[in-house]
């Protein structure tokens, strides 16, 4: 109780301090995020020029891999980035080595991660097996010896961990590839596999090629939020910056959240930019609003861990902990949990939070 009283002055202190309008130095910041939803948001408050309005010389490297691939990134190279988002699986089980700090969340994409197959596929023969899960394809005996497509260390793994245990099925009654979900549909169209697990933009893409969702992430109780998060030496000592990058997003986050159809035109070029695709404004419109985000308030709620109780943040992470041996596809290694805590700070949601209100 003591050290979170301690905890809170500090904070209290370092919000009296910190002011949006303070004349300092330009704060050089990199940034690395995937191919997805809420990188379109940074890279929205940048085009806007709302980093230079907030002190911030941002470096944003997007790329079409997985948030595993990020973190590998900074284990090779300490410096190739100070805030990253990640997947809330590769974050947790795929953190260990890393000192980082989860600062925030950027969304949410339980609703926009999909079990995918062919049209013909034997998996969406039954429907509702499971009666607690009506509207879930699949049996075990349908499911069982399939191929499946997916990035390990990632929310697919932990949504076809979930998709498996419906049926009283396990890893070892399927046979699991690991790729690059980039590769995914082109393997499907060649005949290999029977399913892949599929994050936006690529079930669009699925979609397009006639594949069909046997289940999504939220219909098998996967709940799969992107967090931000930092390197831990770097936050300490730059906790001003950390909150006006938070600042930023919740700009784009409000937007969405009032309008999102004045996105689309700005959605639609980032797709084009980094995909090299022209999505339709129908799809774009409809991405955003699959993609559920957090205000900087909604977030301090699910990052609160008053009263000695754990934070929302801190039982996610001790749930998927508990299921490292499931998601991780090694049920006989023996693991040691304390080498995945990375402790959740709420500080910088707090100094964003009071910028935020000095800026009225």
């Amino acid at each position: 109780m003591l050290s979170r009283f301690i905890r809170y002055l500090v904070v209290s202190v370092l919000l009296c301090c910190f002011s949006v309008h303070a004349e300092d130095s330009v704060r050089k910041l990199k940034v690395s995020l995937l191919l997805e939803h809420e990188a379109f948001l940074v890279w929205y408050g940048i085009e806007k020029g709302w980093d230079k309005e907030l002190g911030l010389d941002i470096s944003l490297n997007i790329k079409d891999v997985s948030g595993i691939d990020l973190l590998n990134d900074k284990l090779v190279n300490k410096g190739s980035w100070h805030i990253a988002g990640v997947g809330c699986v590769p974050a947790i089980i795929g953190g260990k080595g890393l000192d980082f700090t989860y600062i925030g969340i950027g969304n949410n994409e339980s609703t926009s991660t999909e079990i995918m197959v062919r049209p013909d596929s034997k998996l969406l023969m039954v429907k509702g097996a499971n009666p607690d899960y009506p509207e879930v394809y699949g049996s075990k005996e349908t499911i069982k010896d399939s191929t499946i497509f997916i990035r390990k260390m990632t929310s697919a793994a932990y949504v076809l961990s979930n998709w498996l245990e419906l049926f009283g099925l396990s890893y070892a009654d399927v046979k699991v590839v690991d790729g690059n979900i980039s590769d995914f549909i082109k393997y499907m169209k060649a005949g290999n596999g029977d399913a892949m697990i599929l994050w936006s933009p690529s079930t669009l893409d699925a979609q397009a090629n006639g594949f069909k969702s046997v289940a999504s992430a939220d219909q098998v109780d996967a709940i799969v939020p992107i967090f931000f998060i930092a390197d831990s030496e770097f936050a300490n000592k730059n906790a001003q910056t950390m909150a006006r990058f938070l600042l930023m997003y919740d700009r784009a986050v409000k937007i969405q959240k009032t309008d999102p159809k004045s996105l689309v035109p700005y959605y639609r070029n980032f797709l084009k930019l980094y995909s090299g695709k022209d999505y339709s404004d129908e799809f774009c419109l409809y991405d955003l609003k699959s993609h559920p985000v957090y205000s900087i308030d909604e977030q301090l709620k699910l990052f609160n861990s008053e009263n000695n109780n754990l934070s929302a943040v801190e039982k996610m992470e001790r749930h998927l902990i508990s299921r490292i041996e499931m998601i991780s596809m090694h049920p006989d290694v023996e693991y040691d949990s304390s080498q995945y805590k990375h402790n959740p700070s709420d500080l910088f949601l707090r100094i964003a939070k009071r910028l935020s209100e000095e800026d009225k």
